[in-house]
């Protein structure tokens, strides 16, 4: 097959997977984000020493504190996922990450004031396991999961509500400088207007800012889901990012996916250590729908959600109207 003939049968799956909208008009409905829910060993220590509480992300950054034998494996994989020794993301899923950016772009942009905090609805359920070991693993209750938080100034008390129960979401100001905007891991909206648009500069600043976490295209690929997720960004910042999303190297598209309240649509996906981590997207409006980690080896569920509402609102506890 040449060059081609594989570009008209990629169009020709992209076509399949994703029908054309009806016109160029997008409906108005709430943009969607979700951080991940489970937060990496090194998270999690850096914030208890700070006396911080924990902001929940999927990265699973165990790896790096693994016996030698284990650290020169990952090294492998390492440089085998490296852009110069992989094909890059596939070509489906670079199209397909095109339009998402293209309809990102084309959502409204609504004034927000620094005093405001963003409201973030969903439903979700991860896999826990005793200690962080990874034995005895259990799949969590679906649950709602509330968030509010400052859009300006991470030294401002946010508010979590997850299982009934509120919990104040508060930054140890002993090691800030307030007011904090928030960074990569953590961050305001503020924050995210400042990043660039160019998808090639904002993926080195991701690259520069996780540098030797994980291996490079996982890392990046799992900072970019919690940009998208558990946050809001301004419009041209969301496209940005789904185009850095289309360098990643191993990037795929997964014809048919589910959230967490079964919403169906098509995904964007990236493989590691067994686990398929899977962005759903809506295949008539494009936005995001959800998330879903799936074990390829037996096609179990390690975690999910779909979120539900994403909106500014004036205080916490404040709900959308």
């Amino acid at each position: 097959m040449n060059a081609d003939d594989a570009r008209r049968g990629d169009l020709a799956e992209l076509a399949r997977l994703l029908p054309d909208p009806a016109g160029s008009e997008l409906p108005a409905s709430r943009q969607h984000a979700l951080k991940e829910h489970l937060m990496s060993e090194v998270r999690m220590a850096v914030r208890a020493a700070a006396g911080t509480p924990p902001r929940h992300r999927r990265r699973k950054l165990a790896a790096v504190a693994v016996a030698a034998a284990a650290a020169a494996a990952a090294c492998a994989v390492a440089l085998a996922l490296l852009p110069g020794n992989t094909p890059g993301a596939s070509p489906a899923a670079v199209r397909l990450l095109a339009r998402i950016a293209t309809a990102a772009a084309a959502q409204p942009s609504p004034p927000v004031r620094d005093g405001q905090f963003w409201y973030i609805q969903s439903w979700v359920s991860y896999q826990v396991c005793d200690g962080g070991s990874g034995s005895n693993c259990t799949m969590e209750k679906p649950h709602e999961r509330q968030i509010w938080q400052s859009v300006s100034n991470l030294c401002v008390t946010g508010l979590l509500r997850e299982y009934g129960q509120y919990t104040p979401l508060a930054f140890s100001t002993n090691y800030l400088h307030c007011p904090y905007r928030g960074g990569v891991n953590d961050p305001t909206y503020r924050f995210l207007q400042s990043l660039p648009t160019d998808p090639h500069a904002l993926l080195s600043l991701i690259e520069r800012e996780m540098q030797g976490q994980l291996p490079r295209p996982e890392e990046a690929f799992t900072t970019i889901g919690d940009l998208l997720r558990e946050s809001i960004a301004p419009p041209k910042v969301s496209a940005a990012l789904y185009r850095a999303a289309a360098l990643i190297p191993g990037v795929t598209v997964v014809a048919s996916a589910k959230d967490a309240i079964g919403r169906s649509g098509v995904a964007v996906a990236f493989t590691y250590q067994g686990t398929r981590s899977e962005w759903i997207f809506s295949r008539q409006t494009l936005q995001y729908l959800g998330e879903r980690d799936i074990n390829v080896a037996n096609g179990s569920t390690n975690g999910e959600a779909a979120v539900l509402q994403r909106a500014f609102v004036d205080h916490t506890r404040q709900l959308p109207s």
